[in-house]
């Protein structure tokens, strides 16, 4: 017998409580983990307390070996984010605490995107379920449905702010050059059909069937041995990974120092505002 013991590492019901409100995770016997985003049961709310949760919660997720398969989607009925805090970014970005700037605005940004990529190492299957936005997790995933009725939209730039986040960044490894820098200038609106089309998604599908399919899909990788379908998602991760090393860090950098130079209040709710008017009007 060896001489020490393994380090104790977070049982699903551990950080299930840690993360409650930021989360409901549900594991079916054999492995399959449900991961529901929310915020106190409702609809995700976006604050920097929020990006900072979701980049723990995706290494306390990657570090149980007992999760095989991850089917990540939200509450609903949107996506990640359609209502924000301003109050969170109020208190960093108008507050003299240099060091908490520093800390949401780089290494919180960052992991938010890297800790997805890097420490989540079984096939991911995302569930685009309602209109919201960041929705780079739903790309990054090596399968992504979504609801026939979304619209992808970024309204950075637009708003004055440099377009350099999450999205910015999926859209350039998933879309290329021309049509990521076009989406970056002009916001244009990408209905569901054209998504599928230009290779942003792989399925759509009615709200009411979403996750059925992706249930369907998980035991269909279930059916494979467990280092296949993990040795799978490190072939399919692997773009991501090379893009995270060569683009991520510098377009995060470019939108917090240009956040900065412009004193700007980083209000996501005036992005999704601008976003409502267009789809809705």
């Amino acid at each position: 017998m060896s001489i020490q013991p393994w380090v104790h590492v977070e049982t699903l019901e551990e950080y299930s409580e840690r993360f409650k409100d930021f989360a409901v995770l549900e594991r079916t016997p054999d492995g399959i983990l449900t991961c529901r985003l929310t915020w106190k049961g409702g609809p995700v709310m976006w604050s920097y307390q929020t990006q900072h949760a979701y980049g723990e919660l995706w290494t306390a997720i990657g570090h149980d070996k007992k999760n095989e398969v991850l089917i990540l989607t939200c509450t609903d009925p949107y996506w990640l984010v359609h209502e924000s805090d301003p109050t969170s970014f109020d208190e960093i970005e108008q507050g003299t605490d240099v060091d908490a700037k520093f800390n949401v605005n780089i290494p919180d940004t960052m992991n938010f995107v890297e800790n997805f990529i890097n420490d989540i190492e079984i096939p991911t299957i995302a569930v685009i379920n309602g209109q919201g936005m960041h929705y780079e997790f739903a790309l990054m995933s090596d399968i992504t449905l979504c609801d026939s009725e979304y619209v992808f939209s970024d309204a950075h730039f637009t708003k004055d702010i440099v377009a350099g986040d999450g999205m910015s960044f999926a859209m350039r490894t998933c879309l290329g050059v021309k049509r990521s820098n076009y989406f970056m200038f002009t916001e244009p609106q990408v209905d569901a059909k054209t998504a599928l089309d230009w290779g942003l998604v792989n399925e759509l599908l009615p709200h009411d069937q979403l996750m059925a399919r992706a249930n369907e899909l998980a035991r269909n990788i279930m059916k494979t041995s467990r280092s296949v379908r993990r040795l799978q998602h490190e072939i399919a991760i692997r773009p991501w990974k090379q893009s995270l090393q060569d683009n991520e860090r510098v377009h995060v950098l470019c939108e917090m120092y240009g956040v900065q130079l412009q004193k700007f209040e980083h209000h996501f709710d005036k992005i999704v505002e601008s976003f409502d008017e267009k789809t809705t009007g």
